[in-house]
């Protein structure tokens, strides 16, 4: 690996890039301003799995301040070598963005580098990949913004690349997107709402997905259930509701201004409605009953949610191949065929 290092040098001073017109509409700190002189060379690391002979591997590349606002980032072999032909400098390649599962409170994004991980398959095939961290639930903090903050580090983590596509010979505007579990894929649909950052995304893939992240939502999805969710959860389930929007009690959902818009914000109401790539879905049985919710664990897990998404994605006309287990839904593709024929 160290070999490759003279390398590296030449590849950072690239400056062909594809153009965009469009800006994002940051409301917090720009970090990738104060990051765009980042030697990436500095995070160059062996990874800890089997990958192609050649690939370059940067680990914990810091993409803001915090801790948690970091990636790893493993460029395929084709990407790694200097040439000195126009062609080469602009053939950018696309790339995939692993968001890891967890409660917003837990989860890490080497949890992607399993025994059973397709990543040496996608760098064989010119595809980057891009595992992140992202900031948990602080609700120590006085200005708590619940899972707001999470969703804008994935915003930051597109302007990140966005601002080093030049080093990393990545197109910013080819990105596939795996969101994994209550987090992840929450954190992925956030993404598809906003129009910035939807219009590059050609192609998404969910596990165990929620419909949204609006709790009181739920009084829509499970309505053949006569549910009430100010009725149905504990007293312990209503401070973790409460946290995601930046509250500590469920009455402030409905009476306080910054909740209200922190619960609105992730409702993802306009997710497919602009978005023109491809959906996979993935409603693994975890045992959950359908006709009953029993708790909480039921109510994030239930295929009803799977459901909903299939049925807003296919109302647009989406490609979307879906494994759900009550409309005796199968995945017609792996997951791995489904994201290369998506950069095909």
């Amino acid at each position: 690996m160290k070999n490759l290092l003279p390398l590296l040098i030449f590849i950072s001073l690239f400056s062909c890039s594809p153009e965009e017109t469009t800006q994002p509409n940051n409301t917090e700190q720009n970090y990738t301003t104060t990051l765009s002189s980042l030697v990436l060379n500095d995070y160059l690391a062996t990874p800890a799995i089997d990958v192609p002979l050649g690939t370059l591997f940067y680990q914990n590349v810091p993409y803001g301040t915090d801790q948690r606002q970091v990636i790893d980032i493993f460029l395929p072999p084709s990407a790694s070598g200097f040439s000195v032909t126009q062609q080469d400098v602009v053939d950018y390649r696309d790339m995939i963005l692993n968001i890891h599962d967890g409660d917003f409170k837990s989860g890490d994004k080497s949890a992607a580098y399993n025994a059973d991980n397709e990543i040496s398959a996608y760098l064989s095939n010119n595809i980057a990949f891009v595992s992140m961290n992202y900031r948990f639930l602080n609700t120590s903090e006085q200005d708590n913004r619940g899972v707001t903050t999470s969703f804008k580090d994935a915003e930051n983590v597109f302007n990140f690349i966005r601002t080093h596509t030049n080093k990393l010979k990545i197109n910013s505007n080819k990105i596939f997107i795996k969101g994994n579990g209550f987090a992840g894929s929450s954190i992925t649909q956030y993404l598809l709402s906003q129009p910035f950052y939807g219009f590059k995304v050609k192609g998404i893939s969910m596990n165990d997905p929620l419909s949204s992240l609006d709790f009181l939502d739920f009084n829509d999805t499970f309505s053949d259930f006569d549910f009430d969710l100010y009725s149905f959860v504990s007293e312990q389930d209503e401070q973790m509701i409460s946290e995601l929007y930046g509250g500590i009690q469920l009455n402030q959902l409905e009476s306080e201004d910054i909740i209200i818009k922190n619960r609105e914000t992730a409702s993802f109401t306009s997710a497919y409605e602009n978005f023109t790539g491809r959906v996979r879905i993935s409603a693994i049985d975890y045992n959950v009953p359908y006709q009953t919710l029993e708790n909480i664990k039921h109510l994030i897990r239930h295929q009803l949610h799977s459901i909903e998404i299939y049925n807003k994605a296919t109302l647009q006309g989406l490609h979307v191949d879906a494994q759900i287990l009550h409309l005796h839904l199968q995945n017609d593709q792996s997951e791995l065929d489904f994201i290369l024929d998506t950069f095909l």
